[in-house]
């Protein structure tokens, strides 16, 4: 119906350009239907605009439908250029938005680049705007591929990684400044001892929130491992003499499997996972007592000790059950039941706690850290959650790499 409607005469005083009391033409209602086939309207509606300043581009860009955007760019190309009553272009409202889509299109067609540095009318870039939305997809899209300038100031003498202190969620924040770090972007020129820090006391209160519940799981898994030290796989002797395999004296409550070798290896991951998990509950009494600034550094050793803790132990329960399993079929499923659980749990959580920035991204901020002294000083927590996010990684995948692959060949 709708298409019928805009179809009805190709310009002029008809339905397709009949406004209602806001200024919206039919092209505005059909634009944030995503339906592309609807827009096959003459130059001039393109360019009609509500009583909000907005034109159907404007409508279609905010709402994300690059490929309606798209189409009316070409039905009408000087339409990219409407302002809206604020003096944002499509540009604007696709980054404001979060639309990474319609800002890829504008950095494509060479015939839009030059809205790409466009400023609104408080002086805002596109840059300003993705930065502000907390999007740094669109702030890596835009610095990377379209090679926006990153030193343009808004009418608040503001540069787009001036605006990452507003942010409120941890993430976001570290995965913008990460972004912009890593083209080099710079803060206003201002005092060192007048920059303003970002508000760290969201993660503070995190931190005390969850310790609690950290430090429970963990004594937990301590309880668990010292209980399996002390139920052996494979029972105990139940009699002094006579000699085993290996012709050493048998006693009486020595491990019937203590010269097997996967009998070995269930002994140091359930030590490991024993030790770790006993570090991690020091770690987050003290943390939680001290109340300093540096609390968060020893949450982070914690977390990392706590989940070695209890990736040693599911990989400890493996060895158990292969210790004390003859048939090869039970064990291979376990096997593969395990292996493929903490793989996947690893790429999960991985998932979850990383910033929303490329690897390449991440790579350049940790190779230029060292430049950026006054956003260490704005950012104290971004460079260290990024090296422990990495170490995270890398710890953990290599543990059970190792870990599964010792576990497999002694099985």
């Amino acid at each position: 119906m709708v298409r019928l409607l805009l179809e009805w005469m190709p310009c002029g005083p008809s339905l397709v350009s009949q406004v209602d009391d806001t200024g919206s033409t039919p092209l505005h209602f059909a634009s944030p239907t995503g339906d592309h086939l609807s827009v096959a309207v003459p130059p001039c509606v393109v360019r009609m605009r509500d009583s909000g300043g907005l034109s159907a581009l404007h409508v279609a860009a905010g709402m994300g439908h690059d490929h309606v955007a798209e189409a009316l760019i070409k039905a009408c190309p000087d339409a990219a250029e409407l302002r809206d009553d604020r003096g944002g272009t499509f540009l604007h409202a696709a980054a404001r938005g979060g639309h990474l889509k319609v800002v890829r299109l504008a950095i494509k067609k060479r015939t839009l680049r030059g809205l790409l540095n466009a400023q609104d009318g408080d002086g805002n870039t596109p840059l300003h705007l993705a930065v502000a939305a907390g999007e740094p997809a669109i702030a890596e899209a835009l610095m990377g591929k379209g090679k926006v300038r990153d030193d343009v100031m808004n009418n608040d003498g503001q540069k787009p990684l001036d605006l990452a202190v507003r942010s409120t969620s941890f993430f976001s924040m570290v995965s913008l400044v990460a972004t912009l770090a890593a083209f080099e972007a710079q803060s206003r020129p201002e005092r060192r001892d007048r920059v303003q820090q970002w508000d760290g006391r969201e993660i503070t209160k995190a931190i005390e929130k969850t310790s609690d519940s950290l430090a429970v799981i963990a004594v937990l898994v301590a309880s668990v491992a010292f209980t399996a030290a002390n139920n052996l796989p494979g029972s105990y002797e139940q009699s002094s003499g006579g000699t085993d395999p290996e012709g050493k004296e048998v006693i009486k409550g020595m491990a019937v499997l203590q010269h097997e070798a996967i009998f070995k290896c269930f002994l140091i991951l359930d030590s490991f996972a024993l030790v770790t998990s006993v570090l991690a509950v020091v770690l987050l009494l003290y943390g939680k007592a001290s109340r300093s600034a540096g609390s968060w550094k020893t949450f982070g050793a914690a977390l990392h000790c706590l989940w070695l803790s209890m990736v040693s132990m599911v990989l400890a329960f493996y060895a158990a059950l292969a210790a004390v399993t003859s048939t090869a079929a039970v064990r291979g499923i376990a096997y593969n039941i395990i292996r493929n659980a903490l793989f996947v749990l690893l790429a999960v959580v991985s998932h979850f706690v990383s910033p929303r920035v490329s690897s390449r991204t991440l790579s350049k901020y940790l190779w230029h850290r060292g430049c950026h002294s006054v956003i260490v000083q704005q950012y104290p927590l971004v460079g260290a959650f990024l090296r422990n996010l990495i170490l995270f990684r890398v710890a953990n995948y290599v543990v059970v790499l190792v870990g599964v692959t010792t576990v497999l060949a002694l099985r």
